[in-house]
């Protein structure tokens, strides 16, 4: 693991780094190469890679995106995120994508009722959690797939969250990685992100 001092400081804030974890057919690696282009499109630096494990559909996908004001040279795995990005909950289940969370960090879930079982994994009321019910939006937009395809709607969803890419630029990304007939397609699954987005109090936080 690398030593922490070794992610350059701008202006006292770290760079941004964040963890997608999906299945495979879910978008979790575009998902990742979107945001990196949105931040590019808005004169940030990025950079982005995915981390496979079994190379088949439906199996497990992790992809890092770690956005900086200046040129960013730390070419590791990231092991302590600010925000993680779960595009399918069943994942709790073999894997705690949780582990080296950052206190006051954000987490994402792809989920409709409130997900308390994956407080087993992590419990710390300083992070800000987010719920998106991408799911039956991605089968509003593309159509029922077998496994849906969430990835866009949870990209709009973090624009919301995060506040540090704006949702247009997200917009102007998708013409990098969708057909011109399926862009705007695809920009109204974010903004139905954006829009549908809620946050989830702790279980027992105080008011």
């Amino acid at each position: 693991m690398p030593d922490r001092q070794t992610v350059r400081l701008v202006d006292g804030a770290p760079v941004k780094e964040i963890k997608f974890f999906g299945r495979g057919g879910q978008g979790a690696v575009t998902a990742a190469q979107i945001l990196a282009t949105a931040a590019f499109l808005e004169k940030k630096c990025a950079q982005t890679f995915p981390h496979f494990g079994a190379e088949r559909r439906g199996a497990p996908v992790l992809a890092y995106v770690r956005i900086d004001d200046q040129p960013i040279t730390l070419r590791s795995k990231i092991y302590e995120p600010d925000v993680v990005i779960v595009l399918d909950l069943n994942l709790l289940k073999m894997l705690n994508p949780f582990e080296g969370l950052k206190p006051k960090g954000s987490i994402i879930l792809n989920h409709s009722p409130s997900p308390s079982n994956f407080t087993s994994l992590f419990n710390d009321p300083s992070v800000s959690v987010h719920v998106i019910d991408a799911s039956p939006i991605a089968q509003e937009i593309y159509g029922k797939t077998p496994i849906p395809i969430v990835n866009v709607i949870v990209l709009g969803a973090y624009c919301r969250a995060l506040g540090d890419i704006q949702l247009t630029s997200v917009y102007e990304a998708l013409s990098d990685f969708f057909p011109r007939e399926k862009v705007e397609l695809n920009r109204r699954a974010a903004q139905l992100g954006y829009e549908r987005l809620r946050g989830m109090p702790w279980p027992n936080a105080k008011p």
